[in-house]
Parts: C-alpha cells; structure tokens; sequence
C-alpha cells in the first residue's frame, strides 16, 4: 500500500516540477532559420515584423518572449543567402516557425556556409557577446553583417549616426565619435587593437595632439571593409575581455566602440 501511495505523489510532484517550465514554453516564440536542405543557419538576423529583431544562435533558433501565434510576419537575413520575408505559420508538431533561406547562386559549397559555425566573426567572440547582450547582461548596440549589408552605407559615421549610446559630433570639419558628454569621446578599437591617431584622442585632453596630425574615423577604416560593431554606451556595459584590450584608454568612461573588419560571412 505505501508504494502505491508514494507513485501517484511522485508523479504529482514531477507535475509541479514540470509545469513552470511549460508555461514558461508558452510565452517564447521560437523562430528557425534553416537553408532549403533543412540544415541549421547559424547567427541570421531574424525580425518579426513591427518588432524587435535577435540574432539566432549557433544552432539557427531566435528566441523572442512574446507568446506564439499561429503565423508570423517575418524577416530573416544571413550574408551568402537570399532573405526569407513574408508569412511563416508555426508547426503544430515542434511548436517552431521555420524560415528557409535559399543560397545565393555562386559558386560556394551550400554545405560548408550553412553548416559552419566557426566563421571569423564568432572567432572573434562577437556572436558570444550578442548573445549575452540579447540575454540582458549587458547593455549595448550589436550590428551584425546583415545589418550592414542591408543598410549598406557609404561611411562608418553614417552608420553610427542616430544611435542612443554615442553622438556623431562635427569637429573641424571631421566627424567625432562622443560618449556621454562633449568632452567623453569613445574608447575605439579595430579588429581587437586601440585604434590610434584619431580625433577622439583630442576630446577632453588638456594636452591634445595637433588637429591637423589626427584623423577621422571615415578615413581611417572605410564602411564597406566593416563586418560587425559592438558600441557600449559605458564602462559598466563593456566586457571585461575588451575592457582588457582597451587598458588605460577606459579611463574617462566614455563607453567604447569595437570595430570588426574583413568579411561578413
């Protein structure tokens, strides 16, 4: 009679146990990005339209917290495929939204681009930080290739333009990159070095290089040589493996800019 008695408790108390994280299923939306074969589309920017966007992981899933419905208005974009924009319903089955991006017709292994998620950019540790980012670790401004490529600018200063965390400012006829104040510019750094010799080191020194040795950021790296940007408004928001590369030059807490070149794939 007592393990009779025990079984139904034990089952009851897996029930508890288990129903919080159902519920918690209900609330989450689960988009997945995969090519036409059906492999898994790592780090695409996904977007729900008149919505947030979120960049999926490793495995192509973009989580949003909104709760599910039975189709979504979509668009989702990874550098060597054609986007998916439209109308995707959710499988009843595995409860996902499936968006499959064709490949772009060239002369590239489909399997090789869709399978790989050791590109140069995640060597990086970039796609590492979206992540945490996109999970509220920190507060910071993540542009992807696509993003990018989307946008396709002519100048770095365009792309920053507008953006909450650091102020495109006219200095002399150049383009400064400011933090929280006219004298806070922005810690920068290009491809994971303190980028040297430019504008920003004139801000707020009481011992400034000449202006006229100094460059501005548009003609020291070119947009169209930019694969990602990370931009973080403060000290506090910076991870602590590029507070580390910054060094001294996170001094004024100004926030920082991370610039990553080469390709965007």
């Amino acid at each position: 009679m007592r393990r009779r008695f025990l079984i139904p408790v034990a089952l009851t108390a897996l029930a508890a146990a288990i129903a919080p994280d159902a519920a918690a299923q209900d609330d989450r939306t689960v988009i997945q990005v995969t090519d036409v074969r059906g492999n898994a589309i790592p780090f695409a920017l996904v977007q729900i339209v008149n919505g947030v966007g979120r960049v999926a992981d490793d495995s192509g899933r973009a989580i949003f917290n909104i709760k599910p419905k039975d189709s979504l208005n979509i668009q989702a974009r990874r550098i060597g495929f054609q986007p998916y924009i439209g109308w995707v319903k959710r499988n009843v089955t595995s409860g996902l939204y499936v968006a499959d991006l064709p490949l772009v017709p060239r002369s590239l292994d489909p399997v090789t681009i869709s399978g790989r998620r050791d590109t140069p950019l995640a060597r990086t540790g970039f796609y590492d930080r979206v992540a945490r980012v996109q999970k509220g670790a920190y507060a910071a401004r993540m542009i992807t290739p696509e993003e990018l490529d989307f946008r396709n600018p002519i100048k770095l200063s365009q792309i920053l333009s507008g953006d909450s965390y650091v102020k495109v400012t006219p200095m002399n006829g150049r383009q400064v990159l400011l933090g929280r104040g006219i004298n806070c510019a922005m810690t920068i750094l290009v491809d994971g070095q303190p980028m040297l010799g430019t504008i920003e080191e004139a801000v707020g020194n009481v011992n400034p290089p000449p202006l006229n040795s100094l460059s501005s950021i548009d003609d020291v790296v070119t947009a169209g040589s930019i694969a990602a940007i990370e931009i973080y408004g403060s000290v506090a928001s910076v991870p602590v493996e590029l507070q580390r590369v910054a060094g001294s030059r996170m001094a004024q807490g100004c926030g920082l800019i991370a610039i990553w070149t080469g390709s965007r794939k």
